[in-house]
């Protein structure tokens, strides 16, 4: 029982400040707002092909769902009014930074664990294949890969149905390390990198299933310390559907709606890492801002979770 805990995550998001109504109708009064406003109104009443004429215009990826493009083309435009303004109040500009958490990193991850075809109430799926990318915020490009396999031990044969999911065979499986050597293997990989004391890093998921139903009972069940650094962590799919105000889908259909093809094999852990990554591209460069979105109570990982963890 203990590993289906209450693990409720909140938002992950401790930057917001809360202001007073007159102060807030006070900075409200700047000039700056209803020009915001009227190019919202201008970009609203366009077509879809006006605005992606707008967007080659500008030199800017015309390419996407209808919900893409609007978002793409407002971000843009209130960006370019923004930092043109020398006097815009301070709520404004820090909107245009767009990496507020000051992030170097983000290393991608996206598990695989073991299923039935139908899983039981009471199933816990264990980690056996733990694959993370590592996608450099200054060049957008894929600098580092970490992968392994991991050998189950509360489910040590595969079902067929998770074979033919997976594409991981128990061949595989049966010759990799056990979850714990893994993720100690993965801690020192980022030590190597200096990621979590020089180089500032999150971790970034296509979903909460990964963290919060994974890794977290996984920990558990294998009696190891929860990662400091996976308490927090970004939701891509959550974040996708926040800033394009596009029902975001799975993974195929956020790379459909960007129009773009997903490059590998589906439910491949390492395939998924790489085409999340993609993602994360795309929306940095449309200008999504980075925050975190996903967090487990600090309460519950103390509690079930072995303490505090690494970093």
């Amino acid at each position: 029982i203990y590993l289906r805990m209450a693990t409720n995550e909140t938002d992950g998001d401790e930057s917001r400040e809360e202001e007073g109504d007159g102060v807030c109708q006070l900075k409200r009064e700047h000039p700056l707002y209803k020009q915001i406003a009227a190019m919202s109104g201008t970009v609203n009443a366009m077509t879809d092909s006006k605005r992606r004429e707008e967007l080659k215009q500008l030199g800017l990826n015309h390419r996407g769902c209808p919900e893409v493009i609007l978002k793409r083309l407002k971000t843009h435009l209130r960006s370019k009014l923004i930092r043109a303004d020398v006097t815009a109040p301070r709520e404004l500009t820090a909107q245009v930074d767009t990496n507020p958490m000051g992030l170097e990193y983000l290393c991608v991850l996206d598990f695989e664990a073991t299923c039935e075809e139908v899983n039981p109430p009471d199933y816990i799926h264990e980690i056996i294949e733990f694959p993370v990318v590592l996608l450099n915020l200054a060049t957008l490009e894929i600098e580092a890969e970490f992968h392994s396999y991991c050998r189950p031990w509360l489910h040590p044969s595969l079902s067929k149905f998770c074979t033919r999911l997976t594409g991981i065979t128990q061949s595989q499986v049966n010759t990799a390390p056990l979850f714990t050597e893994v993720l100690a293997k993965f801690n020192r990989w980022l030590d190597e990198r200096d990621l979590g004391s020089v180089h500032k890093f999150a971790v970034v998921t296509d979903c909460p299933w990964d963290v919060r139903d994974c890794l977290f009972p996984q920990c558990a069940l294998a009696s190891v310390v929860f990662p400091k650094y996976m308490i927090r962590w970004i939701d891509m799919r959550k974040m996708f559907g926040s800033f394009y105000q596009a029902a975001p889908g799975n993974l195929a259909t956020m790379l459909r709606n960007l129009d773009m093809e997903f490059e590998g094999r589906e439910h491949c852990g390492r395939d998924d890492a790489r085409n999340i990554a993609r993602v994360m591209v795309r929306m940095r460069e449309d200008g999504c801002v980075l925050r975190y979105n996903r967090a487990l109570p600090q309460q519950t990982v103390v509690r079930y979770g072995n303490g505090s963890g690494r970093r």
